[in-house]
């Protein structure tokens, strides 16, 4: 808007120049037409010869760890660039990457930024967008720079040492020691190669010490199954923010999923949220980021109610199968479906938000009573319950409600695997 007003007063300078034959008009004129030409010019000059560099210390993190980000800025021009602003468009919450400053021929500007990442999700960081002008402010210069990184924020995990499934011992961890020949992850040994055998099974390190080929024996997989459903249909949700039951769902999920694949259990997740998400049953590290990964971005914005997504999901789960089942609902329909499972062999266990505590009307006491009759176990987790000694103060066998802890919340820095 600068330039058209300095560009109205040229035409009128000159207009009076010409219908006056005033030579100060004329003077005016030339000074404004040299302060147009000018100021763009070195507007376009200063939007050309900017480099922007920009390094992230991770593309992974967990809520509660710091994301750390250093900008680089150079002038690579021969002029100076009195005004130079960088405006950082990422969405992460709580980032501030913007700053404002001059730079001289040849001169560079960095800075380092430290952001608390607060709020799981999938954010974006970047791209920069850098703003300059002339030192008239007259023409207003803009450039996109970078592609947008993604940053994966997981939720915050739990030690929970203490939590027990049901039964102890489940039947299907006894160890058959049943040999076969389909490609297990449990190893029993090797033995002599025969032919037929695949190439893929011969073990490298015993065939050099012996001398001659040797293949890797396999046994069936003795431990069973465990699936963590977690509630997400959103009429049964409360609280707001991270003190809601769909953060604390999420990050009992996550830590219940730790604690088993820590013991070398096969974990999958069923959520059914936004949309339907399925982590099939696996083992190990990488199950444990995939199941963070899909934790990260799940929203309590479902519409099925818990019963059906049991009754749906009923075929996944086999004899001898463990079925962890996180919810804040307090109606005692789901127990019903619940109950079903327990006819088919399943083992269930109900770990129970009490809603009352985040705000809600709906109390878990019937739902509570359903599970004590039918004999499942259930935990009772409230808002400020420190959720590793919520779990260690009780055993999975006792359904009465659990007294109110008061100490805070476990806040401490979470740890990736």
């Amino acid at each position: 808007m600068r330039s058209w007003t300095v560009v109205v007063l040229l035409v009128i300078a000159v207009l009076a120049a010409l219908a006056l034959n005033y030579v100060l008009l004329y003077r005016v004129a030339y000074v404004l037409a040299f302060v147009l030409i000018i100021g763009y010019v070195w507007s376009w000059a200063n939007i050309r010869w900017l480099e922007v560099e920009r390094t992230t210390s991770t593309t992974r993190a967990q809520v509660g760890e710091r994301l750390v980000e250093r900008l680089t800025v150079r002038n690579t021009g021969p002029l100076p660039k009195p005004w130079v602003e960088v405006h950082d468009l990422s969405d992460l919450p709580g980032h501030q990457l913007s700053q404002a400053f001059g730079l001289l021929s040849g001169a560079h500007r960095a800075w380092r930024v430290e952001t608390v990442c607060r709020q799981r999700g999938r954010f974006n960081l970047g791209p920069i967008v850098v703003r300059t002008s002339d030192p008239f402010g007259l023409f207003p210069r803009e450039l996109t720079l970078g592609e947008p990184q993604t940053l994966v924020v997981y939720p915050q995990v739990v030690q929970l040492r203490e939590f027990d499934l049901p039964g102890g011992e489940l039947s299907g961890e006894v160890r058959t020691r049943r040999r076969t020949h389909q490609v297990t992850p449990v190893a029993a040994g090797v033995r002599d190669y025969q032919p037929g055998d695949s190439y893929n099974r011969i073990h490298w390190p015993t065939t050099a010490r012996l001398g001659r080929l040797a293949v890797k024996e396999f046994e069936l997989d003795p431990l069973s199954d465990v699936w963590v459903l977690l509630d997400l249909q959103a009429a049964v949700q409360a609280g707001l923010g991270p003190e809601s039951t769909e953060e604390y769902g999420v990050t009992l999920a996550g830590s219940v999923a730790k604690a088993l694949l820590d013991r070398n259990w096969s974990v999958g997740l069923i959520a059914f949220g936004q949309s339907h998400e399925v982590v099939p049953t696996d083992r190990g590290v990488r199950q444990l980021l995939k199941i963070l990964e899909t934790l990260a971005v799940v929203r309590a914005l479902g519409r099925v109610p818990l019963a059906e997504q049991i009754l749906t999901e009923s075929a996944r789960f086999g004899r001898n199968t463990t079925l962890v089942v996180i919810t804040p609902s307090g109606s005692d329909a789901w127990v019903e479906s619940l109950t079903l499972q327990v006819r088919r062999g399943v083992r269930p266990v109900a770990v129970l938000l009490d809603a009352t505590s985040f705000g809600a009307y709906h109390s878990p006491l019937v739902a509570l009573g359903a599970l004590a009759a039918a004999g499942i176990p259930a935990y009772v987790v409230r808002r400020g319950d420190p959720l590793d000694l919520v779990f260690a103060s009780r055993t999975a066998g006792d359904h009465t409600p659990a007294a109110q802890v008061s100490a805070p919340r476990l806040d401490g820095r979470p740890r990736l695997p």
